[in-house]
């Protein structure tokens, strides 16, 4: 019988451990995929491992009581039964007393609790002659007398242990990874499958060559050397061309999507000086230009996602530009774009607001104009932040986008610097020969920035969540005293925050002017 019991214990052990597997991965999947994946996957298998966990009964660890069948089975005289009355059920805990005859051997008494059904104990009260299979044999020296509650005993602690132990350890110190890799679900609303952002990102080279492809079956091979845009909608399948065509100075609009394409006329005034060839651009490369813009965007904008990308000479005969759109997501600032040069080179995305930034991407555009930080060329510079409510402090090529410009005057020339986060710097000027008293840039700080923005903000009762929605700049005011150049700041468009200060941080007067 102990050898009958080891094997039952056994198996259910193994069945305790196989319920704890099919429960931990059931709330593995269900916890970290899509709601899908749990209402499919994650629930059925936690309740199949709970199904086929072993339950401690009164009756789970007891051998079932079976007539002997073969020739060796021993012979027993059943002497007295005894069957539990706590339950209605057909298997219940039964002692029996029995005189036990073995084959050649001396017959002894014994007694022992064994799980037996309705028809056995009334077989048995009826006739006490029966047979038992040898492995169901009770020993013959008895040390201690059984009982009715020496069943299930530690076993109802253990099997649920086993469980639970073994479901912990796979969810949490063997798995690495409960993500799936599956197809994403249209969300509520749509008609289109729209991919991810990394599935854009990974699908972005084979979009490319599609248009490329209906570009030459609509014009030609050659028409790949006159492209003047390409772009891309990541959030939907279509994808749209327009191609110059050098003989005429017209061009012409095709639109790819899944299943279909169309070309059409379509008016421009660019010309040749403007177009690239496909050939400049490496479409293997896209993903990772894709990627290196994600991870200049998300340290500011977390959840950024790529919702366009775009391929066009900006300006005449100057190098092409792969812009990429990012949809803000939660994010308090307007839509972010980001560009990236076809050599893999991606611009600056930073943030206006944090002047230790501004004035480090403002310091290393100086050499473009050819002017050093210490030289008095000077007389605007200006910062605004790109949160939605940054206030607008003067007119400028910055006034929507946010950034960093600065104008300036030299012996030779005057022009700007305009630096907008996510773009190139951009510099621009007409030759001058008239050049008044500026400022250098070293005059000007973000220490200094920084204690005026906070006097702002105490004057102004202004948010410390409307930290990064500033607009202030250095400006020649034109007052009847002698103030050469004065600090203006105004925050999250709070009449009470704008304010004039002096190049040394002192509050000179409320307003502007």
């Amino acid at each position: 019988m102990s050898a009958t019991l080891s094997s039952r214990t056994r198996l259910r052990l193994v069945r305790a451990v196989l319920a704890g597997m099919l429960v931990a991965t059931g709330i593995g999947l269900g916890a970290f995929n899509a709601w899908w994946v749990a209402l499919s996957f994650g629930v059925p298998l936690v309740f199949l491992g709970i199904a086929i966990s072993p339950r401690a009964s009164r009756v789970s660890e007891l051998p079932e009581f079976r007539r002997g069948v073969t020739r060796d089975a021993p012979q027993i005289e059943v002497g007295a039964l005894t069957r539990s009355s706590l339950g209605a059920e057909d298997m219940q805990p039964t002692m029996v007393t029995a005189t036990v005859n073995p084959p050649n051997d001396t017959a002894y008494e014994a007694r022992w609790i064994t799980s037996m059904s309705k028809g056995h104990f009334q077989a048995l009260a009826s006739s006490p002659f029966t047979t038992l299979p040898p492995d169901q044999l009770p020993p013959r020296d008895q040390t201690d007398t059984p009982e009715f509650d020496d069943h299930p005993g530690r076993w109802a602690v253990i099997y649920p242990a086993v469980t639970l132990v073994t479901a912990v350890a796979l969810l949490f110190g063997v798995a690495e990874s409960w993500t799936i890799s599956v197809p994403s679900m249209p969300s509520f609303g749509s008609a289109v499958d729209i991919d991810d952002a990394d599935d854009a990102e990974a699908t972005l080279a084979e979009r490319h060559q599609r248009l490329l492809d209906e570009i030459v079956d609509y014009l030609g091979p050659g028409a790949t050397r006159n492209l003047l845009r390409l772009s891309y909608n990541l959030d939907s399948t279509s994808d749209q061309a327009i191609v110059f065509d050098p003989t005429n100075g017209r061009a012409t609009n095709i639109n790819v999507w899944d299943g279909g394409s169309n070309a059409s006329a379509t008016r421009t005034m660019d010309r040749a000086d403007k177009t690239f060839d496909a050939a400049s651009i490496n479409p293997g490369s896209l993903g990772d230009i894709v990627g290196s813009m994600h991870a200049e965007v998300t340290p500011i904008v977390p959840d950024a996602q790529l919702d366009g990308f775009e391929i066009r000479r900006p300006a005449a005969n100057e190098p092409v530009v792969l812009t990429g759109s990012f949809d803000p997501g939660d994010a308090f600032i307007h839509d972010v774009e980001i560009e990236a040069r076809s050599d893999g080179t991606v611009a600056t995305f930073f943030d206006p607001a944090d002047f230790d930034t501004a004035f480090a991407v403002g310091r290393a555009a100086l050499p473009l104009a050819g002017i050093a930080p210490n030289a008095a060329a000077l007389d605007q510079f200006v910062i605004r932040g790109i949160a939605d409510n940054t206030p607008i402090i003067s007119a400028s090529s910055i006034q929507n986008s946010g950034g960093v410009l600065m104008q300036y005057r030299t012996s030779t020339s005057d022009g700007q610097i305009v630096i907008v986060p996510g773009k190139f710097p951009a510099v621009s000027g007409v030759e001058g020969s008239y050049r008044p008293d500026g400022f250098s840039f070293d005059a000007i700080s973000p220490r200094l920035f920084d204690r005026v923005r906070d006097d702002a903000m105490k004057r102004g009762s202004v948010p410390d969540y409307d930290h990064g929605a500033v607009a202030i700049d250095v400006i020649e005011p034109h007052l009847r005293d002698d103030t050469a150049f004065v600090i203006r700041i105004e925050m999250a468009r709070v009449d009470a925050s704008k304010g004039m200060y002096s190049l040394d941080g002192q509050f000179i007067k409320a307003a502007h002017y």
